[in-house]
């Protein structure tokens, strides 16, 4: 989504312009005649876990460049939590994607 949320908009506004956007592989928009329903992103946990990845060997990188130590290290334990939030991603993985499968469902069914 490349909209900017500015302070003043209000939550009602913020949601109809996620509405405007592409949610997943299916366009809705407020004032299209035939309305869609959205779906999320079948791919949404690799996505994630993709770019917790990515992070963590940006992080790890940055350090190895840094010359200033305790900044090195602060990278490092950064990386290092982003490391326990993976192991935790991998433990729940089962149930992150049945939860995008129900979702995806009762789109499907025309309950949301």
């Amino acid at each position: 989504m490349t909209e900017k949320i500015t302070i003043q908009q209000t939550a009602a506004e913020a949601t109809s312009a996620v509405l405007s956007c592409e949610v997943g592989h299916t366009v809705c928009t407020r004032n299209s005649a035939e309305r869609t329903t959205p779906r999320f992103n079948r791919y949404l946990y690799e996505n994630l876990v993709t770019n917790v990845e990515v992070q963590i060997e940006s992080w790890n990188r940055q350090a190895g460049r840094e010359a200033n130590p305790q900044a090195a290290q602060a990278l490092r334990l950064k990386a290092e939590g982003l490391g326990y939030t993976l192991r935790l991603l991998d433990a729940f993985e089962p149930e992150f994607r049945e939860l995008i499968d129900c979702v995806n469902h009762a789109g499907a069914d025309g309950r949301f």
